[in-house]
């Protein structure tokens, strides 16, 4: 389906896009040669996105509000029987396809590893944050939800469709847990993972931050792994920068300029609330030791650090910092020898799939 853009959508994207700065996909994020292939490409839009063996794709995922979201699962298990599931955020690539065959590879990596590892009590999902691009290119069918660019990632709301407005990919991530959570649809859940690399990772970090507590919490695990920038939890920063605006503002801090999605909250918690529930949530990073490019260039980022792992190594002291030493006792850090920002070679390490598919209850590796 192709749609032109309203004019009031128009002038919504162009604020959003001055607004939040995002970037779209550069040339050296090239997609997985060796894996699924869409019709299109991130930069032109896509199509169509494949079909793949061992999950089921769904284009229309129901959601509330009448909104879909196109999304991959594992096909032909039992829902009475999973134990364990994984929601995988992609990337800029907005590769949802390729995002749900490196899980599904890193689970079979820790199933030959790990006889206790069932893939059949494990399912693995992958949903899809369209953005205008592939609404032109042609893969949106009616009622997805589609993004500005890449600013579903930092859970600013939907562009389109004209219907339904308010609708981040932070409120998808909610359902979609609920869903998982439910026991009526998965009696035996024990714990569901959030995970993501690069600016899936992004995504993963701040959801983790600024998603509601719910009773659930106890069975959630996050994943971030080779995130591009962070969201930074007091208003320093190790390399500052003085002719730089906006450093404390979300997506980068804390200060001010929050989605809708987080607005209410963090009104009423303010920065120590948020930090405070961020501390009792259980979150892994994972940074490749030869993750060494610059990733986002904005100002804002370069004051956490010039390159991946450096801002990643700089986060780890910041939350040392915060807590006497230490990191956060619901906290763990992976550092992955001979991996650089390699979505694939994340997972499939042994820090990666032990996370993943979770393979012990807690998130340290005995």
């Amino acid at each position: 389906m192709t749609r032109s853009l309203s004019f009031a959508t128009f002038l919504l994207v162009g604020f959003q896009t001055v607004q939040a700065a995002y970037f779209t996909p550069t040339p050296r994020q090239a997609p997985d040669a060796s894996g699924p292939q869409a019709s299109g490409s991130a930069w032109e839009g896509y199509s169509e996105i494949p079909d793949l063996d061992g999950a089921n794709r769904y284009m229309t995922w129901p959601l509330s509000r009448n909104a879909t979201i196109p999304l991959y699962q594992t096909a032909d298990l039992d829902n009475s029987t999973v134990t364990r599931a994984v929601i995988g955020v992609s990337g800029a690539l907005r590769d949802c396809w390729q995002g749900w065959t490196d899980l599904n590879n890193a689970l079979d990596t820790a199933a030959a590893a790990k006889s206790s590892v069932k893939p059949s009590k494990i399912s693995v999902m992958s949903p899809c944050f369209f953005n205008t691009l592939d609404v032109d290119a042609g893969a949106v069918v009616e009622d997805q939800l589609v993004f500005n660019g890449t600013t579903w990632s930092s859970g600013h709301s939907n562009v389109l469709p004209d219907s339904i407005s308010d609708f981040s990919a932070y409120d998808v991530l909610d359902e979609l847990i609920a869903f998982y959570m439910d026991k009526d649809t998965f009696p035996n859940l024990e714990k569901l993972v959030i995970g993501g690399h690069s600016m899936g990772a992004q995504a993963v970090q701040r959801y983790a931050a600024l998603r509601k507590s719910t009773k659930n919490d106890d069975r959630l695990r996050f994943w971030v792994a080779n995130p591009g920038s962070l969201l930074w939890l007091v208003k320093d920063r190790p390399a500052e920068d003085d002719d730089c605006d906006g450093v404390d503002d979300y997506k980068y801090g804390l200060s001010a300029k929050f989605p809708a999605y987080a607005t209410a909250d963090f009104n009423d918690l303010g920065r120590d609330g948020i930090v405070e529930r961020y501390f009792g949530r259980n979150v892994s990073y994972a940074w490749g030791l030869k993750d060494n490019g610059a990733g986002d260039k904005r100002c804002q980022a370069v004051t956490q650090g010039s390159t991946h792992l450096e801002r990643g190594k700089n986060y780890v002291a910041m939350l040392e910092d915060m807590s006497n030493g230490s990191i956060p006792d619901a906290h763990t850090v992976d550092y992955v020898a001979g991996v650089s920002h390699q979505p694939s070679k994340m997972m499939n390490s042994t820090e990666g799939w032990t996370k993943v598919s979770l393979i012990i209850s807690s998130f340290r590796i005995s």
